[in-house]
């Protein structure tokens, strides 16, 4: 993984202006009002705006980039479509901005220790993570894949690049033919040079796809499953047929509950900041296998937000039907339901607190639990999820879906394996091509109720006959419970154990230990929240540690 930062004064002029440590992948710094590499962005604009239109098409690629204007005291950040590399900034008292490709090298080099931001924190509590712009410190804002900003002396603007445009084939099976070329361009293009190629082969659809074009194109992949121990989870069999099908070499990991335990400080102590998906233990453990093998890896993240999934058929009735009530009736549908014999399964569709709750990926706390932990009502509107649902009012519920569960959520357990271990993760679903095509097709192209990812599944039927790969889907995820339940609960009362534990946290100490201890006398409906605090606690300790062993700093605390 690239890792590099900078400093940006605007107020100074020419080569003073920008200061550059480590290996960008693209610079261009001009003087003036001319263009700014025009081949890479595209377009040449005298302007004002022109550093910001000139990336309306940012190019496929692995890179964060900088491009500065110094005559006019401007500069531009910009991430890749397929956020390969992370891109962080800082503005300091003086003006100054500060940049670097990993958070934790941005923090290092701030004026003063950041204090944790209450916003970032809400978000982590509500949503078990934090989605670009924001991050878990005060003052420090990461770019989203696919974007730039630009700054000057009066502040910084952002300019989230409208989607590369495609006009949509004559036909299905033309657009069949299209997306597989365009998908197997984009796999060709990250695979060149490779001398070891591999590809993370899940058992579904998307992963499976990725690995027989690229076995079809000639490279030779070979493919790495992580299997698992609860079978309702485990799809390692049909990995090994498609990978049998397709002659590649097949690697099988499977962790059991005591691997998974162990990597739990590797995959999510030493983050960058804290995130809660639970594929991320089993994810690092694949990198850490993979990387034996191969020096880059396909990933087929992100092919359900372009090829669209469809919300289950009680969120669109709570969503059309019953989120208009108001939330005190909302509220009295779900105790009666609760209360009567054999209903209380269809409580979910009145139990929620706004609409948008329905698509959330992973249920954290309430606004109400928020306001017990930190002392402070949150502020949602604020992230990039409830930003993202308003501008999707109008939108059909399959675009719905694919958006706030797929791109306005972060991927952390990805970028984070990749950065701890080296190994290049490559997704060509990310490709602005094969995205830009995607979108441009009519919704039954690709999907329908019988067919889910209609398009994606013709397209690897003709690969790898159907019958080996048409199983019901199981997600890549674990049995959080039993691990958090292994051996009496170690990990909860290694994290939340004592009083130094839970004092550790920005949070009020009676309901912290109020969440344990439901979870540690049997309640599982706490486990994703008590998962919460421990991945908080984990981190803040890891923090803590590191920031002593270097210099004494005191850990971050909340403003």
């Amino acid at each position: 993984m690239t890792i590099a930062c900078g400093r940006f004064d605007p107020h100074a002029r020419d080569g003073e202006a920008l200061a550059l440590h480590g290996d960008w992948a693209w610079l261009a710094c001009v003087r003036g009002q001319a263009a700014i590499a025009g081949t890479l962005f595209g377009m040449q604009d005298a302007t004002g705006d022109g550093l910001l239109q000139g990336v309306a098409a940012l190019p496929d690629g692995r890179y964060a980039m900088v491009a500065c204007d110094a005559g006019e005291g401007r500069l531009v950040l910009a991430r890749d479509p397929a956020g390969s590399v992370g891109l962080f900034w800082h503005r300091d008292r003086n003006g100054c901005i500060h940049f670097a490709t990993r958070l934790d090298l941005l923090v290092a080099r701030c004026q003063t220790a950041p204090v944790l931001s209450d916003s970032g924190l809400h978000e982590y509590l509500r949503f078990l993570d934090i989605a670009a712009p924001n991050t878990i410190y005060e003052g420090i804002h990461a770019l989203a894949a696919g974007c730039a900003m630009r700054f000057d002396a009066q502040g910084g603007h952002a300019a989230p690049p409208p989607a590369t445009a495609a006009d949509a084939p004559p036909d299905y099976g033309a657009a069949c033919d299209a997306v597989e070329t365009s998908l197997s361009a984009a796999i060709a293009r990250r695979l060149d040079g490779s001398p070891a190629p591999g590809c993370f082969l899940s058992g579904g659809i998307d992963s499976a796809l990725l690995c027989a074009l690229a076995r079809h194109s000639g490279f030779p992949v070979k493919a790495f499953t992580v299997g698992f121990d609860t079978p309702s989870l485990d799809e390692s069999a049909t990995a090994a047929q498609v990978a049998r099908h397709l002659g590649v070499e097949h690697h099988i990991v499977r962790p059991d509950i005591e691997a998974l335990e162990s990597s739990f400080h590797r995959a999510h102590a030493q983050a960058e900041q804290p995130y809660c998906d639970p594929a991320g233990m089993p994810t690092r453990l694949a990198f850490e296998a993979c990387m034996q093998h191969a020096d880059r890896v396909l990933d087929g993240t992100g092919a359900e937000a372009l090829a669209g999934e469809m919300p289950a058929r009680w969120r669109r009735l709570a969503h059309d039907w019953i989120a208009p009530w108001p939330p005190a009736l909302r509220r009295a549908g779900a105790s009666l339901l609760h209360a009567l014999p054999g209903l209380g399964g269809y409580a979910r569709m009145f139990d929620f607190d706004a609409p948008q709750d329905l698509f959330i990926r992973w249920q954290g706390f309430t606004p109400n639990d928020i306001e017990s932990l930190t002392g402070r009502a949150p502020d949602l509107s604020v992230t990039n999820f409830h930003r993202q649902y308003e501008a999707l009012r109008d939108a059909s519920h399959l675009m719905r879906q694919s958006v706030l569960q797929g791109l306005a959520l972060p991927d952390d357990r990805l970028q984070q394996a990749a950065l701890a271990t080296g190994l290049r993760v490559e997704q060509p679903f990310g490709d602005p091509a094969v995205a830009a095509l995607l979108r441009a097709l009519p919704a039954d192209w690709c999907w329908r109720p019988e067919r889910p990812k209609r398009l994606l599944r013709d397209l690897l039927a003709r690969h790898v006959p159907e019958d080996i790969w048409n199983t019901p889907k199981r997600g890549f995820n674990i049995d959080l419970i039993r691990v958090l339940r292994h051996r009496e609960c170690r990990l909860v009362r290694r994290y939340l154990g004592d009083a130094a534990d839970i004092e550790r946290l920005p949070l009020d100490v009676i309901e912290v230990a109020r969440w344990r201890d439901r979870f540690l006398a049997g309640d599982d409906a706490a486990a994703h929240r008590v998962w919460a605090l421990l991945n908080l606690s984990a981190w803040l300790a890891q923090r803590a540690s590191a920031a002593s062993a270097l210099a004494g700093d005191t850990l971050p605390r909340l403003q």
